[in-house]
Parts: C-alpha cells; sequence; structure tokens
C-alpha cells in the first residue's frame, strides 16, 4: 500500500502534464511501516528525465555492435517513452531527506499516450527493488486520465497493483 497526500498527487500530475510529450520522472520520499508493506509518502522529488543515447550506449556497453545498433534504434523510436532516474539522483534525495528520518520509498514516471501499467521495460530497467512504489501516470493529449500504483514481486518477475490511499489533508498521516 501507498498513501500519500493529495498535495503529492497533484504534484506528480502537473509534473506529468508539464514534461508531455516526453516522459517525466522523480522520486517518492518518505518512510516505509507495517514491516515493508506500506510507504508513507511525504515528499515527491522530481527529476530531469536523463534518458538519452549515452545512457543506452552504457546500458548495452560491451555488448556488441548489433546491441549498440538496436540501442540507437531505441533511442530514436522510444526517446519520448523512456525515462531513466540517475543513480546520482538518488543519493542526493537519500541525502537532503536523511536528517528527516526519511528516504526513497519508490519512484514515478508517465506513460504519455499509454496506459498506467508497467512496461516490459520498466521491468527489465526501472525497478530495483520489491521494497518500493512505482507510480505510473497515463498522460493523454497533454492531460492526466489515470494514476496507478504497483509494487516489484518478490522474484522480480511482475508487478503487483498496489492500493493508493489518498489523504485530502496536507500532510499524509503518520508522514
Amino acid at each position: 500500500m501507498i498513501k500519500l497526500g493529495a498535495h503529492n498527487l497533484a504534484e506528480i500530475r502537473r509534473h506529468a502534464e508539464r514534461e508531455y510529450p516526453h516522459e517525466c520522472c522523480g522520486l517518492l520520499i518518505g518512510r516505509i511501516e507495517a514491516d515493508g508493506q506500506t510507504r508513507i509518502i511525504a515528499a515527491t522529488y522530481p527529476v530531469t528525465n536523463e534518458f538519452k543515447q549515452s545512457a543506452l550506449s552504457a546500458a548495452f556497453n560491451g555488448a556488441g555492435a548489433e546491441s549498440n545498433v538496436e540501442a540507437a534504434n531505441i533511442e530514436v523510436e522510444e526517446r519520448y517513452h523512456r525515462m531513466l532516474i540517475p543513480p546520482h539522483e538518488y543519493a542526493r534525495a537519500e541525502r537532503q531527506y536523511s536528517t528527516q528520518g526519511l528516504g526513497v520509498v519508490g519512484n514515478y514516471h508517465s506513460h504519455p499516450e499509454h496506459a498506467a501499467v508497467p512496461s516490459q521495460f520498466d521491468l527489465e530497467h526501472l525497478a530495483p527493488w520489491p521494497t518500493m512504489s512505482y507510480i505510473v501516470v497515463s498522460v493523454r493529449q497533454g492531460q492526466t486520465v489515470d494514476v496507478r500504483s504497483w509494487e516489484l514481486a518478490a522474484d522480480r518477475s511482475r508487478f503487483d497493483e498496489e492500493e493508493v490511499v489518498v489523504n485530502e489533508g496536507e500532510a499524509t498521516e503518520g508522514a
């Protein structure tokens, strides 16, 4: 389960609409409770989408010329439908919020003109930990139409949808 304030949800929606037709991305700051079953969001941390050819080249580094050609083709065809949050952004957010007893407990990104459902690419490249929440925002024609959250299965084989609890008050309960 993920709990967040209405203002957090509004920030995520605005970020997704502002970046359209590109994918937006950001981190979810908070804490994990209930033996890892609940993520309580205290803040969002928007990040610049760093997806570009150099990121793909690094991902395919040493895989051979055929894979590098494949990476270049992916970049040309999908650069508006992929995202990358660099590892240093995770570290920066952790440092910034650690004094408040908070940390990175998930991330979010948008799917322009697609459903708020994680893709196979998301599963293979963007979901490092089963303990995190992964929010996907569907943006169609520049407007958010759906926001859903997902958890990575313990065996990392799939995403399972998780319950989203939105607190209408200014602060998320327990945050």
